[in-house]
């Protein structure tokens, strides 16, 4: 997995799935997990909001994992209107 690559040159990494399962067998050094199809990994279309939401989840996990390989599941469904 390119992840691992890229970590080993000593930039730390962070990968969006749509699918855990998968997620839970490559085993990315770190992952956030979104309920969208594929396809659209952060949100809906012009849905800025809630594509902030994925992105800022993602970024904070780099600053948060406590262990390599962590998986945290995101909280936000497909279309989800974020206000803010």
């Amino acid at each position: 997995m390119i992840a691992r690559a890229i970590e080993k040159r000593g930039i730390a990494t962070v990968t969006v799935s749509m699918v855990r399962e998968l997620a839970e067998q490559v085993k990315p050094p770190r992952t956030v997990v979104t309920k969208f199809p594929f396809g659209a990994p952060l949100g809906d279309p012009l849905n800025r909001g809630l594509q902030e939401k994925v992105i800022t989840a993602a970024l904070d996990l780099l600053q948060t994992a406590e262990k390599p390989g962590s998986i945290v599941d995101l909280p936000y469904n497909w279309k989800e209107k974020i206000i803010g």
